[in-house]
Parts: C-alpha cells; structure tokens; sequence
C-alpha cells in the first residue's frame, strides 16, 4: 500500500511539474490571442492554428480546438474555415485509426475547397489548390488503412499531380512518402524506398527537421521488413539523433518502437524494453491509442525471450483488452498469437491450444490462408514437456516470491528518496516561479508607466499640432474673409456690382474651405474612428462625392479581414490627407472614367493605391515640379514609402506603404 501511494505522490509530482515548464511560446501566444479576440474568421484560423500545435503531441486537444473552429465557422457561414476544420479533423481521426470518420469528413471538405475553386479568382487559386491537394492526400491516406490501396493510390496520385501543377515542393516531398506506404503496404519494399528517397530527398532541400526524421525512421522499418537490421538500426539512430531535442512525440514514440523491434531481435532485451516503454509514453501523451497494442504485445515479446512470463502475461491482457474493445481483428491476432507461446513456454499446453485456435480463426478471417504448423508443434511437443516445465515453473515461482519481497523493500526506500528530492525540485522550481512572475509584475508596471509617459507626450505633442493647424488655416482664412467684407462694403458704395459678386464668391468658397478643414481636424482627433474600416468610410465618402463632379465611377477594394486594425492619429491623418489629395488630383486632372481605392495587407505593412483609368502622365516631368512635395511629405513624416506609376493613355497609380503599428 505505502508503495503504491509513492508511485501516485510522484507521478502527480511530475505531471505538475511537466504541466508549469513544458508549454511552448508558440502555443502560449495563439492561446493568449484566442482570448482577446472577437466571433470572426481570424479565431477561426486561430482555433485551426491550435489544433495544428497539438497534432503531434496530443490528438485529443487538436481535436477539440479542430471541433471549436468547426462550430464557429459554421456559424459564420465561413466556407473556407468550415472546409480547413474539416480537414484538419479528418487527418486526426486518421491518426486515432477512425477511418470512416475521416473519409467523411475529407469528403466535405473536398467539396467546399471545389466549390470556392469555381468562384475564385486568379490570385487565390494557388492556395485553393493546394488545398484540394492536401484533401486528397488525406483522403487517400484514409482509404489506403481500410485496406482499398488501389483507391486509395488514386487519390494520392491525384494529390501529386495539383502538387506538381502548382509547383508546391514540399507537397510533392509529401505524396511521394504516402506512395511508398501503399508500396510498403504490399510488401514491394524495393519500388517502396525509391519513393521514401525522393521524398527525402526534397524534405533535406527544403531543411524540413521532422520531415526528414520520419522519413529515416520508415526507411528503417521497411530495412526491418527486409531482416536487414543493420540499415533499420542506422536509419532509425539517425532519425533520433534529429528528433530527440524536439517535442514531437508522435515521431519519438515511432522511432522507438522500431528501435525496440531491431533490438528484441538482435537479443539486445534490456535496451529493447527501454526503447518498448519509451515509445509507450510518447504514444500515450499523443493519445494514438491504435499504436498501444502493439507496444504491448512488443513489450510481452521481450519478456517471454527474457523468460519473464508474469510480466508478459500482464501486457498481453491489456494488448488483447484494448484490441477487443477497438475491434482491430490484427492486433486481437497478434495478441493471441503471443498467448499461445506464453502458456506453450509456461506449460499451460490446453490453454495453448485454445489460444491457437483463436489465433488460427482471426488469422483466416484476415488472410484465408489455413496453416497447423504450429499447432501440430505443440501437440507433438505436450507430453515430452509437461513433466520438466512444471518442476521448473514451481521452482521459478517460489524464486520469484522471494525476488519480488526483496524487490519490493528496496523500491520503498528509493521511493521515499526519490519523493524527497522530487519535493525540493518542485518547490525550488515553484520558489524560481513566483520570482519570476514578480520581475514580470515589475517590468509590467514600468512597461505601462512609460506608455502612460508616451501617450501624454503624443497627446501634448498633437494639441500643438491642432493649434498650429487652427492658427494657419482657419485663421488665415477668416482673416481673408475679414479683408473682403470690408472690400465688398466699399464695393457696394460705389455700385461696382460685378466686382460684388466675385468677392462674394471668394467669401463663400473660403468659407466651405475652412468648413470641410474643421471637419477633418474634428474627426482625425475623434479616439471613435482610429479603426482602418472607419478611415476607409471617410475616404470613400469623399471620393464618391469629388467623382460626381465628373461623373466617375467610383471602386473599393478593401478585404474585411484588416477591418479592424487601429491606427495612430499621426498615422491616420497622413494617409488620410495622402490619399484625399490623390483623389482630389485624379478627379481634377486625369479625365478619367473610373477611380479606384484598393487596401492591401502584406507582411505586417499596409498600401493605400489612389489609381484611375485617365490619360496618365509622364512621371519623369511630374516628379520634377512640386506637384509630389506635399504626398511626399505626408510620407515622410510616418515613414513610409511612396509610389507612382503612370502610363501615358492607359492611367495614373499612387501608392503609401507603411508599416502597421
């Protein structure tokens, strides 16, 4: 009993442990933006992003965050996040051995990624394409494991052909791997490495670390598949040596299974139980429940050549218990393939038998292929053992006794060692935590007060600004209006009525000047509109109201998905006064029938384009005059980059790009 609460103490020692230290940044972040973020597309992706971080570490948790951006999506109405969650669940279920559920859900996926092919434009059917390409290739990989190679091959060969069509290096690299699974699948191993070579090949090009590991570790099993285990020890080694210093612990526990096969055949018996046990722990924190049996019967293997018949007894109960419950006729095979040799070798030679026939009917319902030749061994093999194996087993057991009391006593006193030391790592390793977190309140606070600083400086720094803006223009301009109402009274004295009119005319459009100025200043200082969406509005306000004095048309291209993004006030009133220029230059000089306003997204930078479909100009000569000097500067002063494309007959493209802060 005392044992059995040390092993509990110390297991929950270490998975608090595992728990606080092992979340990577990457994984911290996306969490971090899935809290803070709104019901739209972009946590869709997240949610997708998340369960693509848990894939090769735990199926369980991808699959979940795959299911949540699934439900989202669908509420949305978000086609291509419906058909990427789809996908992303289709490849999980492959993995957990649910193949019926993965075609299913391949299969929707691959009808919404056609349909959004049909209605998309040329710039985004590259990545649509690839898509389709992945669907198939998961398709096929699902179909394959059904057993249906040939369908299965056509649909991976389908993958490869989009892949090769796009130029898409590392999905060629992909459909090459699977293909010599199939090929591996029917046992044509020489055909097999060819494919695994070339996808190696393009996987070591393109410096892809985990690909080029599992692809060394499956050469190394086909070499197992060959009896060449020189090559599979070498190939498997090299894999590990790649993956060792990673978390992918869906590689590891692959790795190690075949190195604890290579081992358990070459009577290397200890070092095969390490890698045996080491595989199991990677297998069960992927949660890839259909590879635990085999670990097992593995592992039961190791300990009938070792003679430790107890143990493999207890490993093959859970191999045969979990193979029945997921009803996988091979590994339920298996497992009483190796209960056969257990009781033959313990000399249980009726149960044995009962066994062998188990072993003998799953074996024909998998293959239809009768074969007595080991049952007929055991039969010859019965009498002449009985009598030596039972001495044998009384002596084994009553030496066993005595080895597992003594084992027992010296487990207690290492355990409560053991459990001491555990105590001072964790608590120094807590102790170091809440150090830790305190520097991080500190910084934090001298972080947000030097935020505090900056915002009074900017706040302070652009109450200049408005007052040198209210100063220059509209006191200047009520100052001119001040000059012509004297003008127009003396104007109106001498009956100049002409004269009348125009200086009227002067006070009237400076007035809508000095209005249209206000209103600008009033709303770049408005906190409510500092969004990209809202800067967008304005501008194409304003652009539809200068078109109609043309009548041009009017085009916005501005995707939703950078909608939200906030903007500086310094930022927001350069593009904004940018880009009314452009406007206001195209309208007036260009002769143009359309006007165009396109937002872009690029690399953490945005571009404001100003185009139209006027007689263009030449750009050598403009650049010369000043006609640029103010656009110049409004770029200048946000440090961001101008551009200007004209073509003489064909139109004029202004663009700003700058960074998003």
């Amino acid at each position: 009993m005392k044992f059995k609460i040390f092993i509990v103490v110390v297991t929950i020692s270490i998975l608090y442990t595992t728990i606080v230290f092992s979340q990577s940044k990457k994984t911290d972040s996306l969490i971090f933006a899935l809290e803070h973020s709104k019901e739209d597309s972009a946590k869709v992706n997240n949610l997708n992003a998340l369960a693509k971080e848990f894939r090769n570490t735990n199926t369980d948790t991808s699959l979940y965050f795959a299911n949540k951006a699934l439900e989202l999506a669908t509420k949305l109405n978000f086609d291509m996040g419906v058909a990427d969650s789809k996908l992303r669940i289709s490849a999980l279920f492959a993995s957990q051995g649910k193949f019926n559920e993965g075609i299913k859900y391949g299969n929707d996926a691959l009808v919404i990624y056609n349909k959004l092919h049909a209605a998309a434009a040329t710039k985004d059917l590259k990545n649509i394409l690839a898509k389709i390409s992945s669907a198939y290739l998961i398709l096929g990989h699902n179909i394959s494991s059904q057993g249906n190679n040939v369908e299965g091959l056509k649909n991976t060969l389908l993958s490869l052909k989009i892949k090769e069509q796009i130029g898409d290096k590392l999905g060629i690299g992909d459909a090459n791997y699977n293909i010599g699974l199939f090929l591996a699948t029917e046992e044509n191993y020489p055909e097999a490495l060819k494919y695994f070579n070339s996808s190696l090949k393009i996987s070591e090009e393109l410096g892809r670390t985990s690909d080029i590991a599992t692809t060394y570790n499956t050469i190394g099993w086909v070499y197992i598949k060959l009896d060449n285990y020189s090559e599979a020890s070498k190939h498997c080694f090299t894999a590990l040596k790649l993956t060792e210093h990673t978390k992918d612990n869906s590689n590891l526990a692959e790795i190690y299974n075949n190195l604890g096969i290579i081992n358990d055949h070459l009577g290397n018996y200890n070092t095969a139980l390490n890698y045996d046990f080491a595989a199991l722990n990677n297998y069960e924190v992927t949660g890839f429940r259909e590879q635990i049996p085999w670990i097992y019967n593995n592992i039961a293997s190791v300990y009938l050549h070792q003679k430790k018949y107890n143990k493999a007894a207890e490993f093959l109960n859970k191999a045969l218990h979990i193979s029945t419950v997921m009803g996988k006729t091979e590994l339920i095979k298996l497992s009483y393939e190796n209960w056969t040799i257990l009781d033959s070798a313990r000399g249980n030679y009726k149960q044995a038998l009962n066994y062998y026939k188990l072993f003998i009917q799953y074996r024909d319902s998998l293959f239809n292929n009768a074969n007595s030749k080991k049952i007929i061994q055991l039969q010859m093999q019965y009498d002449y053992d009985k009598r030596e194996d039972s001495l044998k087993q009384k002596q084994f057991v009553t030496d066993t006794q005595l080895q597992v009391h003594k084992k027992q006593k010296y487990f207690y006193w290492t355990g409560l060692v053991l459990l001491g030391f555990l105590s001072i790592v964790v608590f120094h390793n807590f102790r170091n935590q809440m150090k830790i977190n305190k520097l991080a309140a500190d910084a934090h606070s001298k972080q947000k007060a030097e935020l505090e600083l900056q915002n009074h400086q900017a706040i302070l720094k652009e109450r200049l600004r408005i007052s040198g803006e209210l100063h220059d223009e509209v006191g200047a301009t009520l100052s001119g209006i001040s000059m012509y109402s004297h003008l127009t009274k003396e104007q109106i004295k001498k009956g100049e009525t002409t004269e009348i009119e125009k200086s009227l005319n002067i006070m009237q459009e400076s007035s809508t000047q000095m209005v249209d100025k206000l209103s600008d200043i009033v709303w770049l200082i408005n906190p409510e509109q500092d969004s990209l969406e809202k800067l967008i509005t304005r501008l194409e306000e304003y652009a539809i109201q200068m078109a109609a004095i043309k009548d041009m048309k009017v085009k916005i291209n501005f995707p939703a998905k950078i909608a939200d993004i906030s903007l500086p006030v310094e930022h927001r009133r350069n593009i904004y006064l940018f880009c009314k220029e452009a406007i206001n230059n195209a309208v007036k000089y260009s002769n143009a029938t359309i006007l165009e306003l396109s937002v872009k997204e690029m690399e953490g930078k945005l571009k404001f384009s100003i185009g139209d479909n006027g007689k263009g100009f030449d750009s050598v000569m403009v650049r010369r005059g000043n006609g640029l000097e103010n656009m110049q500067k409004r770029a200048n002063e946000i440090g961001a980059k101008l551009f200007l494309e004209s073509i003489e007959n064909l139109g004029v493209l202004v663009s700003l790009q700058c960074n998003i802060t």
